[in-house]
């Protein structure tokens, strides 16, 4: 039986691939519990970065429309993608969702909560949860108004409307686009460029960044944290490194 997803590691750089093409990368139950395992196990490493694509030329079509049952009980999924989410939000490193083809439904919302979306020319988002009277996951619903604003999640919620990559790219679902069907050569080559920096400055800088977010960011708190890494051995000597490469000694 083929895994529903699978872990590739290009130096530094860990990609996980959605892998179901013969349902579109849909959101199996299965599929979500094996991608947030893979996540723990890529926040125990040293990497970089992490890319989240799917294969086939196909992001995700969703959530797996044959294991919906149309009541309570779907609560399950939607607690699986918020899990998920949660998991790429924690991650310590750049977290670049590289797009192709269709990201559907609960997907959209596995893309929003990367760091950086990479679309390629033939991707599209849509979400269709009021034409199956569904009302989204409000905490989704909170992450998509914080990021797009509301005359963008009402397009996206309430009429249902589909947006190309050019649309996507203009309204800032996602970040820039790279040539047709190569949105994962266009995310390894731009993660390439955070090797160099401080892996904890990185961390810190997007848990700020996620307080921010929430509403919880506390001033004092945070002036201590950029105060620790003024004071630090891996600054002290990422600063000398930069100034004897600048001397070219």
């Amino acid at each position: 039986m083929t895994k529903p997803l699978t872990v590739e590691h290009h130096d530094d750089v860990v990609t996980i691939l959605l892998n179901r093409p013969e349902r579109k990368n849909a959101l199996s139950l299965s599929l979500l519990r094996a991608l947030n395992e893979a996540l723990s196990n890529a926040q125990q490493t040293h990497s970089t970065a992490l890319i989240l694509a799917g294969v086939g030329n196909c992001f995700s079509a969703g959530a797996d429309l044959n294991e919906l049952t149309g009541t309570i009980d779907d609560l399950e999924v939607d607690d699986a993608i918020e899990a998920v989410v949660g998991k790429i939000r924690e991650l310590p490193m750049p977290v670049i969702a590289a797009i192709d083809g269709p990201c559907l439904g609960g997907a959209f919302d596995l893309a929003i909560s990367c760091d950086v979306r990479i679309a390629s020319r033939n991707a599209f988002f849509q979400l269709p949860a009021t034409r199956l009277s569904l009302l989204y996951n409000p905490r989704a619903i909170q992450r998509m108004h914080r990021l797009l604003g509301r005359d963008t999640v009402f397009r996206l919620l309430v009429t249902g409307e589909r947006f190309d990559a050019e649309t996507a790219l203009r309204i800032g679902i996602v970040s820039c686009i790279g040539e047709e069907s190569e949105s994962h050569a266009t995310a390894l080559a731009y993660s390439r460029q955070a090797a160099s920096n401080s892996r904890s400055a990185v961390a810190d800088t997007k848990k700020l960044l996620n307080a921010l977010d929430a509403g919880t960011y506390d001033t004092d708190f945070w002036e201590q944290q950029r105060r620790l890494h003024l004071s630090s051995s891996e600054r002290h000597a990422a600063v000398t490194k930069v100034k004897a490469r600048i001397s070219g000694k």
